[in-house]
């Protein structure tokens, strides 16, 4: 295995449900293509346990449960070392995992599980009874439930009344940090600048698979064109395959509402309004799956004197998908015809590109950021995007990332990206700490997170704390 970063939080509860010696059952989610499949078979080969790993099959027109049963009996006769074995349900199938169990340390990984049971009403209820009647008796196992189908997993495991009290441990494995993504990109190879590495995480951001898809002893832009504006490319059509993998039939309604997000962030209601669907729980669960997916987040806002608020607007969190559906799908068809040639035609407009991503990539990098800026996590209340609604006593405001701390202090972050940053942004920071409305004894401090280069007179007018 190639060399492992990161997710030295997630490794560390593994071994720490380890080390209880007693069974164990575990669920991990997380977006397509961030690692959950590896973070469970390098734990696995670093702390010697016996790893017996089931795949779901992936989706595809009258895929039936038959043949995901046909494909589990399958790998299962591999493990047991017998030339056949036939089930025709799932409590015949999990009966027969007792059998790989012992009281020794071993791992049984049914990965995408929501692609194994989805055709099985009863696969969830099949798999709790199993669990109970035996393999809860092995003090050396982990049963390792997985997949990139999170509200699956949420629906028919965690908010299932029928493994309440059960589950040891809930993982929702996230992007790589900034210094990962860097430490990967460059494990084979030094070669790689700021800029470049800029332009990689705008389109890619922390997922490890496409991370690796980048050969940086050529460059950015060549990468680029290769993966995203080729048709052979990893990310030419990967948003399409990981959709209708995750959504299946409805995946156009899930893809919709990220297009009506793509220019800038949207009330529930004012999405629902843009794909002219009703603001109903379909379309609620429809934003719950897109989030749990890591595609979307949605930025509550909150008052100042302590009141939370249920006001939110839906952000795509998501690099790739954004750059996807602003980027490459509109030259799509060009470029499949080969309409598209030359390096004028496939020009990238970075600056453009780099103002929505950026403010992406710093927001879900939050804690380096309280970091650098020299705020105890302790000292925290609230943090995040920001936006105070306009009414008649108050002008409506959005501020990139705001910070409150204890005792009033505010910590305004101005997200900018150009190729160079004028003292334009002075003014607009002033505008908005003007619009603030707030409380009595509040103090606001100001910090600009660039890239790009700053203007001299900029630099000269040290406005900003940091």
């Amino acid at each position: 295995m190639d060399t492992f970063y990161g997710r030295n939080e997630e490794l560390t509860l593994l071994k720490e449900q380890l080390a209880q010696k007693r069974p164990s059952l575990i669920t991990i989610q997380g977006r397509r293509r961030v690692g959950k499949s590896t973070l469970i078979k390098y734990f696995a080969s670093q702390n010697q346990i016996t790893l017996f790993e089931f795949q779901g099959l992936p989706p595809r027109p009258k895929l039936s449960n038959n043949d995901q049963l046909k494909h589990f009996a399958s790998t299962l006769s591999q493990y047991l070392n017998v030339k056949k074995i036939e089930f025709h349900d799932w409590s015949e199938a999990f009966a027969q995992l007792g059998k790989l169990s012992s009281n020794k340390k071993q791992i049984i990984f049914l990965d995408e599980i929501s692609w194994m049971g989805g055709k099985d009403p009863d696969f969830a209820g099949k798999l709790k009874v199993e669990w109970d009647r035996e393999l809860s008796q092995k003090s050396g196992l982990m049963l390792v439930l997985c997949g990139s189908v999170s509200s699956w997993i949420q629906k028919n495991i965690l908010q299932n009344t029928g493994f309440v009290g059960r589950v040891s441990l809930e993982i929702y494995l996230k992007e790589l940090s900034l210094k990962e993504s860097y430490q990967l990109l460059t494990q084979y190879s030094k070669k790689l600048s700021t800029l470049e590495f800029a332009q990689i995480v705008a389109i890619t951001g922390g997922v490890p698979r496409y991370l690796e898809a980048f050969d940086i002893r050529k460059s950015s832009e060549s990468n680029i064109k290769k993966l995203c504006f080729s048709r052979e490319g990893l990310l030419f059509s990967e948003f399409e395959k990981i959709f209708a993998e995750i959504f299946g039939k409805r995946n156009t309604f899930y893809s919709n509402i990220l297009k009506s997000a793509i220019e800038k962030r949207l009330s529930p209601s004012e999405l629902a309004k843009t794909i002219d669907h009703p603001l109903n729980g379909d379309f609620t669960e429809m934003l719950s799956d897109l989030e749990l997916g890591g595609f979307i987040t949605r930025d509550y806002t909150w008052d100042l004197s302590g009141k939370s608020s249920k006001i939110s607007r839906v952000r795509i969190s998501d690099n790739y998908s954004r750059f996807y559906l602003k980027y490459i799908l509109p030259k799509q068809s060009l470029i499949l015809k080969k309409s598209l040639q030359t390096t004028d035609e496939l020009a990238i407009n970075w600056p453009t590109i780099f103002g929505y991503q950026f403010e992406n990539l710093v927001l879900q990098n939050a804690s380096k950021l309280f970091e650098i800026i020299g705020i105890p996590y302790s000292e925290i209340e609230q943090f995040g995007s920001f936006f105070q609604t306009a009414t008649k006593a108050r002008k409506g405001v959005q501020i990139d990332f705001l910070i409150q701390a204890r005792k009033g202090l505010l910590h305004l972050c101005e997200i900018k990206s150009g190729s160079r940053i004028s003292t334009e942004v002075i003014e607009e920071v002033k505008e908005k700490t003007f619009r603030l409305k707030l409380p009595k004894k509040f103090s606001v401090r100001h910090y600009l997170i660039y890239l790009g280069e700053l203007s001299d007179a900029l630099v000269s007018a040290n406005y900003f704390d940091k």
